[in-house]
Formats: structure tokens, sequence, C-alpha cells
């Protein structure tokens, strides 16, 4: 469980880095507008958000397996 929250933590730390990477690409915070940089950023959104996905997908099924196991348990003592 705890690799899943790391790469939980590691996904959140890539999509600050990306939206801080599009805010440099517009007048907000750098020269002008970076079309370049903008389409980068957001590619790396993408793959922050896909391993934010990811690791919910890995704790949900941590989570089904805990579950499944005290199922059986409470079955097998009424048997």
């Amino acid at each position: 469980m705890i690799l899943w929250r790391l790469l939980q933590a590691i996904a959140v730390l890539a999509l600050i880095a990306c939206l801080d990477l599009a805010t440099k690409a517009t007048p907000l915070r750098g020269e002008g507008w970076n079309a370049g940089r903008l389409l980068y950023a957001g590619s790396g959104i993408v793959t922050a958000l896909t391993l934010f996905a990811l690791a919910a997908i890995g704790i949900g099924q941590a989570r089904l397996r805990a579950q499944l196991e005290r199922i059986e348990a409470a079955l097998s003592k009424r048997d």
C-alpha cells in the first residue's frame, strides 16, 4: 500500500511541475505565449494524471483483496 501512496505523491509532484511549466508558457509568468512549452506541459499533465489513476486502481485492488479475505474468513467460520 505504501508504494501506491508513493506513486500518488510522485504523480502530484509531476502535476505541480507541469502546471508550473504551463504557466511559464503564458504571458502571466513567461515572456509570451509559447505553444511548444504548452504542448509539452499538457503531455506531462496527462502522464501525471495517468500515474495518479494507476495508483488509485492499485489501492482499490488492495482494499478489495483485503475485503475478500475478510469475507472468506467469515464464511469459513460459519461452516
